[in-house]
């Protein structure tokens, strides 16, 4: 899957589920998403997106890679 793919991927999520789902599976062989400047771990991210959804973690707790951060934070405007 390309860069543009997994961007498009990621802006068609429309629940937080699908959203977790998808970061599963962006991970390399490793479980790892690499964001700007250090590596995630896809399993922790996902755990993470819920704790941000119920507010009770920043969103910094996600990458800002393939536009993950972005698309958490418009589901969770939609969702107040």
């Amino acid at each position: 899957m390309t860069d543009l793919q997994k961007w498009q991927e990621v802006n068609q999520c429309e629940t937080p589920e699908g959203l977790s789902f998808l970061i599963t599976s962006l991970a390399d062989e490793k479980g790892m998403i690499q964001g700007r400047e250090r590596k995630f771990d896809a399993s922790r991210m996902a755990i993470g997106l819920q704790f941000f959804m119920e507010d009770e973690a920043p969103a910094n707790v996600l990458t800002r890679e393939f536009g993950i951060r972005q698309q958490a934070i418009y589901l969770k405007s939609l969702n107040k």
